[in-house]
């Protein structure tokens, strides 16, 4: 949990400016802080950790945390008197010694900004876009921070970075890595138990990358969906004592799965539930922190910042996102019959995850200060579920999608949990139908006619009640350059 910010001038008449003001408006993503002067700028981070940002004559900001610096250093024989050494540190050696060539090979969740000792910038972003970073680069000023906020009013012009990418100064940013489907060679001729053997194993693998320390409190948030019921299954694996947290209305499906699940796994379970005028009143602050109006997104971050909140007492909390994406969960995809449009919709979906799924939990976690991990985004999971046969996982004669993950499920968790029919968070929790009432009754049709016409796509009177609020936050600036909007939208 971190956030990073600068402003750095690359003309002659170089002009230092006050970063203090772009890290005040990320204030919740760290309340300690680090400030230096650089080479025709000023650079800082927000962190909720101690940590040192001048390294080896780098200076290092980081958002996330990379998983295998220590393979890399072992794999290009790099050795340092330094011991420990902090992860910086390393980051620092391994640029040192293999210069831009090293982004590629970093595996992990994070946004990265480097300056090195002859005034050089480097940006980076992991391959998904599990971390954010916008910048801006005008008139050779480059701005960049870890939230759109945070350069409202100093630039109208304001970009997402884009995933898997590198910039060198105010060179344009080069894509290093990306999922794309001629990048996986489809399984053939395999055996289904090995096959389901082989993905658990990788399942766990990604767990225990992500647990540095089994003593300290490990929660969940648990939706009651398959993703967030298997994460909490294989957590119990390796602690005895995990905490779940769900959020709902009384009785509401989700509630009730998430309820069985606690109990059949022994967690230590916390459920919250949904007051109408409560969450109403809830969303300017949720547009205010995710950054969007787009209405499916704001409907899931709802109630995604109440189990944040109510989950900020565990040390560090797990959450199933992304298992959509990879195994096939959303309904459409059972209406494709092709194995090749499968793979390339699987795809598309993981690509579109960084500006929409993944914005809401960042902006979520770091407004009450989680510690989110996402297990099911792991790169080497990842890269392991694209080569398994789009029909292990879509099976169209038992009418569900994610069959090899609900497989696995089978062996952790009660039979009608492992095959419940998937429903989005928003139908599961009661969501919909609260909020769908409440614009109905402020939203006039003339008004939402006015507002559609506006400019920006508003597709009903929900996301124009949506997008009013939006502007009053962010205005004058071109969104189409980071903001995107959720396709399956009812």
């Amino acid at each position: 949990m971190s956030g990073i910010a600068g402003i750095i001038e690359k003309k002659d008449n170089k002009k230092e400016r006050d970063v203090n003001i772009l890290l005040d408006k990320i204030s919740h993503r760290g309340d300690r802080r680090a400030v230096h002067d650089v080479p025709g700028g000023m650079v800082g981070m927000n962190s909720n950790y101690d940590f040192n940002t001048r390294i080896n004559g780098h200076t290092i900001l980081m958002d996330g945390r990379i998983y295998n610096l220590d393979d890399l250093m072992i794999k290009y024989n790099i050795h340092s008197d330094i011991s420990p050494m902090s992860d910086p540190e390393k980051i620092s050696i391994l640029l040192g010694e293999k210069g831009t060539d090293i982004f590629k090979e970093l595996n992990g969740s994070f946004a990265l900004v480097i300056l090195d000792r002859l005034g050089d910038v480097f940006l980076a972003r992991d391959m998904i876009g599990r971390k954010p970073l916008y910048y801006s680069n005008d008139n050779g000023i480059l701005m960049f921070a870890s939230e759109v906020k945070s350069l409202i009013g100093i630039t109208d012009n304001i970009m997402e970075f884009p995933p898997g990418s590198y910039m060198v100064n105010l060179k344009e940013p080069k894509i290093i890595n990306s999922i794309e489907t001629g990048n996986y060679s489809i399984m053939q001729d395999h055996d289904p138990g090995v096959l389901e053997d082989r993905l658990e194993h990788h399942l766990l693998r990604s767990m225990d990358a992500r647990i540095v320390d089994k003593n300290i409190d490990l929660g969940v948030w648990l939706s009651g969906g398959l993703d967030s019921s298997v994460v909490a299954a294989l957590l119990k694996e390796f602690s005895d004592r995990v905490y779940t947290y769900s959020v709902g209305y009384e009785d509401s499906p989700d509630m009730i799965a998430a309820r069985k699940v606690a109990k059949y796994l022994g967690t230590d379970h916390t459920e919250y539930r949904l007051d109408a005028d409560e969450l109403f009143a809830n969303i300017p602050n949720t547009i205010y922190h995710l950054e969007s109006f787009d209405a499916p997104l704001v409907r899931s971050t709802l109630g995604n910042m109440i189990v944040s909140r109510i989950s900020a007492s565990s040390d560090v909390v797990f959450s199933g996102e992304g298992g959509d994406e990879l195994f096939a969960g959303y309904d459409y995809f059972l209406e494709l019959d092709s194995s090749k449009v499968i793979q390339e919709e699987l795809v598309n979906a993981i690509n579109a995850l960084h500006n929409t799924a993944l914005q809401r939990v960042d902006r979520t976690a770091n407004a009450y200060s989680v510690n989110v991990r996402l297990p099911l985004l792991d790169e080497n999971l990842l890269n392991f579920v694209l080569q398994i046969p789009p029909r292990d996982k879509v099976r169209k004669d038992k009418g569900t999608g994610k069959y090899i993950l609900r497989k696995i499920a089978a062996r952790y968790l009660p039979e009608d949990i492992a095959w419940r029919s998937k429903d989005k968070f928003w139908e599961g929790s009661g969501i919909q139908d609260t909020i769908e009432k409440k614009v109905d009754s402020i939203i006039s049709d003339k008004e939402f006619l006015e507002t559609s016409q506006e400019g920006p796509l508003i597709r009903n009177k929900e996301e124009a009640y949506y997008y009013n609020i939006f502007k009053d936050h962010f205005s004058d600036i071109n969104i189409d350059n980071f903001l995107s909007f959720t396709k399956d939208f009812n």
